[in-house]
């Protein structure tokens, strides 16, 4: 939601500018057309600059009633003829993008954010990206973040996630999260930040999506049967729709547990995890 309207603010203060810009126009040239003694001597000329002048001024006039009303109606029946309309507002729906890195505007959500729940495999990529932005969200007093990987200590789910992503095994697999849980660890140390609340869990679910949930904004991407990188479905969605609500029901199945079952994760004492670092080369 306030990634929504930050665009929509940015949006209509540069229609306004340009709008105000060329109103001013419009008039100068009306002013000019008859305070000039060099144009109101020639009629040809003083009819064509007054004439210009009207239409900069009828055009500013179409364009903001076309902005503030006939577009949005425009939208409005375009989206109710392919049965959209509903869907799109119920859901919460406000970004669709095929580049899960760049499509969202992380640097925005990350920078105002008091609260995050990372749900990846490991998001090297996603992580080293946004380190910066991820760096000022640590040293926010009071921030909570939550990091929910899978298990590694489950050493079927490591081989099925292998060969899900083009690793050669599961031991390469566990390395790499464990790898991401330890530089992960590293942006948010609580040791320098007390008022820091951050946590990771584990889970022995098999990953059908990840997702970066904020206070007002959820980014889930899915994944795709090819191996490698690339395009990959992604889906923004603020809170209050059922899109967002349908995330937050995930977050909380995975750490509270949901009608008398138990958390599907587990959370891991940092202490412990801070004894025993992994060793990326190894």
């Amino acid at each position: 939601m306030a990634l929504r309207e930050h665009l929509r603010e940015r949006t209509n203060l540069r229609s306004g500018l340009a709008s105000l810009l060329v109103f001013l126009l419009g008039i100068a040239l009306l002013i000019f057309s008859e305070g000039s003694d060099l144009i109101s001597t020639r009629v040809w000329l003083k009819a064509l600059v007054a004439n210009l002048g009207g239409v900069l001024i009828a055009s500013v006039a179409i364009a903001f009633l076309w902005e503030m009303f006939s577009k949005r109606a425009l939208l409005d029946e375009l989206l109710e003829k392919t049965k959209l309309a509903e869907e799109v507002r119920g859901g919460g729906l406000i970004g669709i993008t095929l580049n899960p890195l760049r499509g969202p505007d992380f640097p925005h959500l990350i920078k105002q954010a008091q609260r995050l729940d990372i749900f990846v495999i490991y998001a090297n990529t996603w992580r080293a990206n946004f380190e910066s932005e991820l760096r000022i969200l640590a040293k926010k007093p009071g921030a909570r973040v939550r990091l929910i990987v899978p298990d590694t200590e489950d050493a079927e789910l490591m081989k099925q996630l292998a060969s899900r992503l083009g690793s050669p095994d599961g031991p390469t697999m566990k390395q790499k999260i464990e790898v991401a849980i330890a530089e992960f660890g590293g942006i948010f140390d609580v040791s320098k930040n007390e008022k820091l609340d951050y946590s990771v869990w584990l889970h022995r679910q098999a990953p059908v999506y990840s997702f970066y949930r904020f206070e007002n904004t959820a980014v889930f991407t899915t994944y795709k049967h090819s191996l490698g990188r690339g395009d990959t479905p992604t889906f923004i969605a603020s809170r209050g729709g059922s899109l967002y609500r349908f995330i937050e029901e995930d977050v909380d199945a995975l750490v509270k547990g949901t009608e008398g079952q138990r958390p599907l994760a587990r959370r891991v004492d940092l202490a412990n995890l801070r004894k025993q670092p992994p060793n990326p080369a190894a």
